[in-house]
């Protein structure tokens, strides 16, 4: 099964990415926060049996860089983010799921 992990320079900061499996309508995961990361989110691997699934540790989060100025803590950064990540992975048509 193919396998991809790497960082993703989003507004100046590293985000962490993992893709698994390939083929089908990727599958975007969305962790919740603030603060937690994907790994709750891992059992969902094994739908890369028929799909691409993402995971990616968002900015403050996992194996993300942690800033810490507050004034990055705003939903349209984040918003921004998943659209950088889709571009950079090269993912246009998605399903997201967003789990908190």
């Amino acid at each position: 099964m193919k396998r991809e992990e790497g960082i993703i320079e989003v507004d100046g900061y590293r985000v962490w990415y993992s893709s698994v499996g390939e083929g089908g309508v990727p599958l975007l995961t969305l962790h919740g926060g603030p603060g937690g990361g994907h790994d709750y989110l891992e059992s969902l691997e094994a739908l890369a049996a028929d799909r691409e699934v993402v995971f990616y540790d968002q900015l403050g989060c996992g194996r993300s860089d942690r800033p810490e100025d507050p004034s990055l803590w705003k939903m349209e950064r984040f918003v921004g983010e998943v659209d950088e990540v889709r571009s950079a992975l090269g993912l246009e048509r998605i399903h997201l799921l967003g789990y908190s």
